[in-house]
């Protein structure tokens, strides 16, 4: 009986065991699926939020596309306005008389888009490349015709493949800063075109160090390769500027040459004597320190000290958008606007030099008179005036700075007189 009643109790005991597992099982099993479940669920929603945040985001673009497309075609009828004025007045610069355009430059009504067009109208004078009748497209065809023809001197005879050669070593010298300027750039490849064809025009000069900066600015000035010979050949050969005098050979056997550059120095030193007087005896005792004739700017000592300035208009000395707002002033004025630039410098400098002892040669370093000093040597960064005052201000100060235009006349008078003076000494 007693074994009945255990052999019961571990049947029960069995049976409630077993129930048991089945109930741990099927709640194991009912986890795995709710764990399941959860996961494809938290997956859907997932991927219905995706689907939301790729819709909206997919609405996004597309009106962003289509206000792109908006903008852009507000832009293009913008631009397209724009070009259209700006061509309605250059079709109305174009006829100006040089007079106006000087007028224009000389008061800084000028902006680069149009600054090639008043530099041509204030030059005035007859085409360069046009000696017959024709007009409008086909004479534009005809003038790139010929520039081209032009242009491809200097592969003749030797003479002048040793001008081409000087002309090739300059080009990379030319506003080394700027892109367009470096090898391949575009306005490098049009002063070439400008300094072949120009040394093909003048016989006499052909091509001399100095002019690269000159037709270099042209070059940034123009809107095309015409309009850039255009202008450097009307500065070089108009009887107004004839800046190719700076670049001849004296008269005189055994001078200096440079006659126009020469000029001008010795009107310089007239003026420092008038406006800064101080100045001008304290570099003159320099000089004769030196055992050096009086004129820091007269004579020889124009080309240690100042034949830059003259050859290039300034252009090789400050960076182009100071250069170009300098010959907005050279082509309204001639070659005053060269010295009232230079009376600025003299003005910056003065206080400084009149400070250092007579005896001192650091006033014969030319590029301090322009760049600041670094560890006893110029740098390559401009005096205070020349690089925190705006090129616009600049060209205002240097319109009102002497000399008037009749104190340059009269001067330039005064240096005829006197270079016939010596002519006549040296004939008795």
């Amino acid at each position: 009986e007693a074994e009945g009643m255990i052999e019961a109790e571990m049947r029960r005991v069995a049976v409630v065991g077993m129930g048991a597992l089945a109930s741990a099982l099927l709640a194991s099993s009912l986890y795995r699926h709710y764990r399941g479940y959860r996961r494809r669920l938290k997956r859907k929603i997932l991927i219905m939020k995706l689907h939301q945040s790729i819709t909206k985001m997919s609405k996004a673009l597309d009106l962003l596309r289509r206000r792109t497309e908006r903008l852009k075609t507000t832009n293009e009828l913008r631009w397209k306005g724009a070009m259209d004025r700006l061509d309605n007045v250059k079709q109305a610069l174009a006829s100006i008389s040089p007079q106006l355009a000087r007028r224009m430059l000389r008061q800084g009504v000028v902006v680069a888009a149009i600054r090639g067009l008043l530099w041509e109208r204030a030059l005035g004078g007859e085409n360069p490349l046009r000696s017959g009748k024709a007009s409008g497209k086909d004479g534009e065809q005809g003038d790139e015709k010929r520039l081209r023809e032009l242009a491809a001197w200097g592969e003749g005879s030797e003479a002048e493949r040793k001008y081409l050669h000087t002309i090739h070593a300059d080009l990379p010298r030319t506003f080394p800063t700027i892109p367009e300027f470096k090898l391949g750039g575009r306005s490098l490849v049009r002063l070439e075109l400008v300094l072949r064809a120009y040394a093909a025009t003048d016989e006499q000069i052909r091509y001399v160090q100095g002019m690269n900066s000159v037709a270099g600015l042209a070059c940034i000035a123009a809107d095309s390769d015409v309009q850039a010979f255009s202008i450097t050949s009307k500065v070089m050969r108009h009887p107004f500027y004839s800046h190719r005098d700076v670049f001849g050979e004296g008269k005189r056997k055994g001078s200096l040459g440079f006659p126009l550059a020469c000029q001008l120095g010795w009107m310089l030193d007239r003026l420092m004597e008038k406006y800064h007087p101080r100045l001008s005896e304290h570099l003159n005792e320099l000089l004769a320190n030196f055992g050096c004739k009086k004129g820091i700017f007269s004579g020889d000592n124009v080309a240690y000290m100042a034949l830059k300035w003259f050859l290039t208009i300034f252009a090789s000395v400050l960076p182009p958008p100071i250069s170009l707002r300098i010959y907005d002033q050279f082509i309204a004025d001639g070659h005053v606007a060269a010295l009232r630039v230079a009376m600025l410098t003299l003005r910056d400098i003065e206080g400084e030099w009149l400070e250092i002892p007579a005896g001192d040669p650091k006033m014969l370093t030319p590029r301090l008179w322009f760049n600041v000093e670094d560890n006893g040597m110029p740098s390559d960064e401009l005096r205070p005036f020349w690089r925190n005052t705006d090129p616009s201000i600049i060209a205002r100060q240097a319109a009102l700075a002497p000399p008037s235009v009749d104190e340059f006349n009269e001067l330039r008078k005064r240096y005829v007189l006197e270079q016939c003076a010596v002519e006549e000494k040296l004939k008795e």
